[in-house]
């Protein structure tokens, strides 16, 4: 392939050298328009051979990388059956949260879906349904038809018995451990399936939580936050077999300071009665979220399923279901990475996410979006499980109307002024307060977290509920004004008309 190049060297110019006989027949050559041309194309066609043989000319490649930056979104082909994905291996995603089926479960389960489809949360996700009757049933499964399919084909629902009676009292919460043991049996049909799903992601929250931003098994260049331990930070920051992650909650030792005798009756020699004091805390006071890969969540839940039961005989108080799940992965040697950043719910507590809502500048605290940007300065869930107040501004999910998002006649609710300078309250008023109308102090730091809930959940409640209208009412119907409060004024110092009463639930 040189030799022509040589040729069209020689015919347009010949050597470099400057002197002798080759320079004299260069002066004598006569250069025209044509040869130049013949040279140019001469030219043009040994590159394009070359590079074409030898493979040098490749298009260029498209690297989004941004399914594992920040635990975002799934850059990979989502493959319905569940098998295993090729290409970039980005696992299968699997996101459940357990319901009843009651109007005001309804409407967190839809608010659920909608910020699942607004921050583009990769893969399935299932709402586990428990002891629905044959009506409500049906009139679910028309809502997914009609709405729910609207924001992803890949949102589902499931229906389980009613586990509340499972061992002889009524305890609601078993339908938590035993609803998802039904799903991953006849839903997912995993034990059929293993080669499938157990290298599959299987997050488990709750209903009343809103996300933020995209949460997937990869954590490598996310700022999420996790819990110091004797084991150090984690090596790969990654949900992978025998490293489930979950995020941090209070209770600290506390599963373990039951009476473990009885919850062991049937492993007397559990791997859980010899956890250090230092693990049982930095490793295994974990809730919802929880994440672990397909294999370990079904050893989770299998044995949460049988703990849980004799946990409740010996401990009849809120989180006994959670302390199930802590003595069951600690029996499967199973420890935690904890995450102190995966939520927020109650202002002015530690293990939380606040340290990055304290971070943001003051225009960003009633910023509602969820460009990419925006989104990975934030924790990755809004846990609205308390009441936030702030002067009389206020949100809480047991004063809202459980018809609040099916309703085409009532209003949407007022939105606070972004502004911060004025929110210069030190004080708030609870809507239910005993007497009514108190200003109860609170502190500066308190008072910017409660400015960032309410913001944030009036402002996603109004646009979840403007979606939903648009896609329920009849054209014309639906009221989009932004007008409703939880006071029957914002004057601190006019309460004559008392207490303005909480909604039917």
């Amino acid at each position: 392939m040189a030799q022509p190049s040589r040729q069209v060297t020689g015919k347009i110019g010949g050597g470099i050298g400057g002197g002798g006989p080759s320079s004299d027949r260069r002066s004598k050559l006569k250069v025209t328009p044509e040869s130049i041309l013949l040279g140019v194309f001469l030219v043009w066609l040994l590159v394009c051979i070359k590079f074409y043989l030898l493979g040098d000319l490749q298009l260029p490649q498209i690297n989004d990388d941004s399914g594992s930056k920040g635990g975002g979104r799934n850059n990979a082909e989502s493959n319905s059956n569940g098998e295993k994905n090729s290409g970039d291996n980005f696992p299968e995603h699997y996101m459940t949260f357990s319901t009843a089926c009651s109007s005001s479960q309804n409407w967190q389960s839809f608010m659920f879906f909608y910020y699942a489809h607004k921050v583009s949360q990769p893969g399935y996700v299932i709402r586990i349904a428990s002891g629905c009757s044959q009506k409500q049933q049906d009139e679910l499964v028309a809502f997914h038809k009609t709405t729910i399919s609207k924001l992803s084909s890949k949102f589902g629902i499931h229906f389980t018995p009613d586990f509340a009676q499972i061992s002889g009292d009524d305890y609601k919460y078993y339908n938590k451990p035993f609803g998802l043991q039904h799903w991953l049996t006849y839903g997912l049909k995993y034990e059929e399936n293993k080669d499938k799903f157990e290298d599959a992601i299987i997050m488990v929250l709750d209903p009343d939580m809103i996300l933020l931003r995209p949460l997937t098994y990869d954590f490598t260049y996310s700022n999420v936050i996790t819990r110091d331990s004797e084991r150090g930070p984690p090596k790969i920051r990654m949900v992978t077999h025998g490293r489930p992650w979950a995020s941090l909650y209070g209770f600290g030792d506390g599963p373990f300071r039951v009476d473990l005798e009885h919850v062991f009756a049937n492993h007397t020699d559990s791997p859980a009665l010899l956890v250090p004091n230092e693990e049982q805390i930095n490793n295994y006071a974990g809730g919802p979220p929880y994440m672990a890969t397909g294999r370990d969540m079904f050893a989770i839940v299998n044995m949460w399923c049988e703990l849980v039961p004799r946990v409740h005989h010996v401990y009849k108080h809120l989180l006994g279901e959670m302390y199930g799940w802590s003595l069951a992965a600690a029996h499967l040697r199973l420890p935690h990475t904890l995450a102190t950043s995966f939520m927020i719910s109650a202002t002015g507590i530690g293990g939380e996410g606040w340290p990055l809502i304290d971070q943001l500048k003051d225009d960003e605290v009633c910023e509602f979006s969820t460009s990419r940007e925006k989104e990975d300065k934030l924790p990755y869930v809004i846990h609205y499980c308390q009441s936030y107040w702030l002067g009389k501004w206020f949100i809480g999910k047991y004063r809202l109307d459980s018809d609040f998002l099916s309703s085409c006649e009532k209003p949407l609710l007022l939105e606070p002024p972004t502004d911060i300078k004025q929110w210069q309250y030190d004080y708030y008023i609870r809507p239910g307060g005993v007497p009514y109308g108190r200003k109860e102090p609170i502190i500066s730091t308190t008072a910017r977290q409660e400015q960032f809930m309410i913001c944030q959940i009036i402002a996603r409640l109004n646009d979840a509920a403007t979606w939903y209208k648009d896609q329920t009412c009849e054209k014309g119907q639906a009221n989009h004004e932004k007008s409703f409060i939880f006071h029957h004024n914002f004057d601190p110092d006019n309460n004559e008309d008392g207490e303005k009463k909480p909604a039917e639930w």
